[in-house]
């Protein structure tokens, strides 16, 4: 059997999973009795993770007396709301059942000698309470889960909520994980059982992880193609989450930073669409974050950028050693707010909230939804491109520190709307256009950071010492000015004289 599975996942405390019921908008629209299973599951993989790399999963599950064989396909997922194919199959023995597979026409089980390869990797032994919740036009499997994963080394509590959609639009699912996200501490979950299986097997940890091209196609109207850049924003500033809390936090930090940005990108671009007084309170959340964000990135980048490097070319010099560590404990304490930031109720509210506003951000019969896309992303590109061009004028000798900084926030924006409508343009021509955009941003980025040292060196700290390696610092740095301010130059050089396929 075939069908499309579509669940938005919660993690929460294992003690908390029994007041789920109880809460007062769940148990309003609770129906019949609730249902409680005992599920061991064994996901099968081969030995190089084939099935993973094609992004299909297997799953042999026991429940009551019948054997389940499932596979699911990677589908889509944002801000916690997996969208996935599904293919079952109840079996009579724990055995594999290689015509099922087949059945399912995945090309990764059509390799030749892929199903003797096959073996039982990890599994998951859950005790899952089933309640069924429904309102008009709508009714959602609500499966709350404890248990454990296990490795043949090592093994991991699970506790998590699922709310599936059996019927009714997916919105539903977002204002019920809402509702309990707004009484139980809870986080969004972006990893499927399985995704955890492997990164405990491999004894992985979540990474940072960047945005993944977008691909619009011509035949999309405005509307829609807000749509799909809205999911991916939210998605891509969910998927991060996890991954703040390890080696990776500085990264995912920066990604989170770009998701917002990009989001905030799109608002602006599509902002004839949008219903500004539902947005009110979403943007001010999005500034939240930002702040929360913010200075962690900033000291992470000037730790990396402006300090480590001349400590590195002065390894032997005491005071540039203590500033070194100072700034590192700065960074340090600006990240455990971040952390913490991203770790509240606020935060899982925020990313529940974008989650179902993404799903349509837009009123679907509106004449500017209804445009064409080409014909909407033409007239956007060009009049960020004429913004540009008129910041930068002729050379970008002439421009104050101030007017580069602008420069680059205009550059910015237009790499964004660039990389948004990309898929609507030859990509022999877009790509080296979006490179030379990506160039100067990291040129004038590095310039601003060296505007900024300065004053930032200055006034944090007083000593004698102190000053010494703040005026090391910046001397060294000094040198690297005109090498910047040269390759700025030739790819301004480059932009003026391109001629984009927007045009």
């Amino acid at each position: 059997m075939t069908n499309t599975e579509t669940e938005l996942k919660l993690a929460v405390e294992a003690r908390a999973l029994k007041r789920v019921p109880r809460l007062a908008a769940i148990a309003a629209v609770k129906r019949g009795r609730a249902v409680t299973q005992e599920l061991l599951s064994t996901y099968y993989d081969t030995p190089d993770f084939a099935l993973r790399q094609a992004g299909v999963t297997l799953r042999l599950r026991r429940k009551g007396r019948d054997w389940i064989q499932t596979v699911k396909d990677s589908g889509a997922t944002h801000s916690g709301l997996f969208e996935r194919h599904e293919w079952e199959m109840v079996l009579a023995q724990p055995n594999l059942n290689l015509p099922h597979l087949l059945a399912t026409g995945l090309d990764v089980f059509k390799q030749d000698g892929i199903h003797a390869q096959l073996q039982p990797l990890f599994s998951t032994h859950v005790r899952r309470t089933v309640h069924i919740l429904a309102g008009d036009g709508w009714d959602v499997e609500l499966a709350l889960d404890d248990g454990t994963l296990k490795t043949a080394e090592a093994e991991q509590a699970i506790a998590e909520i699922e709310l599936e959609m059996r019927h009714g639009p997916a919105h539903i699912a977002f204002q019920l994980a809402g509702a309990i996200a707004a009484a139980l501490p809870c986080r969004v979950s972006t990893q499927a059982k399985s995704d955890r299986g492997y990164d405990l097997l491999t004894q992985s940890v979540p990474q940072a992880i960047k945005a993944k091209p977008l691909a619009l196609s011509a035949d999309m109207n405005t509307g829609q193609a807000l749509g799909a850049i809205a999911r991916d924003c939210v998605g891509h500033l969910g998927a991060n989450q996890a991954a703040i809390d390890g080696p990776y936090a500085a990264e995912a930090v920066h990604q989170m930073r770009v998701a917002l940005r990009r989001l905030r990108s799109a608002l602006k671009i599509f902002k004839k669409l949008l219903d500004e007084t539902e947005l009110e309170g979403l943007r001010g959340e999005i500034r939240w974050l930002l702040a929360q964000l913010g200075p962690a990135r900033d000291a992470e980048v000037f730790l990396s950028e402006i300090v480590a490097p001349v400590h590195a070319d002065h390894p032997d010099a005491p005071a540039l050693t203590e500033l070194w560590h100072e700034f590192q404990r700065r960074r340090d304490a600006d990240l455990v707010v971040a952390r913490a930031a991203t770790a509240s109720p606020r935060f899982t509210l925020m990313l529940l909230e974008l989650g179902r506003w993404s799903l349509a951000p837009a009123a679907e019969d509106s004449p500017q939804a209804q445009l064409p896309l080409p014909v909407f992303a033409g007239k956007v590109l060009r009049r960020q491109w004429r913004r540009l061009l008129l910041a930068g004028g002729r050379d970008l000798n002439h421009l104050s520190a101030h007017e580069l900084h602008q420069l680059r926030i205009l550059g910015k924006q237009l790499r964004y709307g660039g990389e948004f409508f990309a898929g609507l343009y030859p990509k022999a021509k877009v790509k080296p256009l979006l490179s030379t955009l990506a160039s100067l941003q990291q040129n004038l980025g590095e310039l601003n950071d060296l505007a900024v040292a300065a004053p930032r060196l200055a006034r944090s700290g007083a000593s004698a010492s102190w000053g010494w390696a703040a005026g090391l610092i910046c001397g060294w740095h000094e040198t690297r000015r005109p090498h910047l301010m040269k390759a700025a130059r030739a790819d301004w050089k480059i932009l003026r004289k391109a001629n984009p396929p927007w045009d």
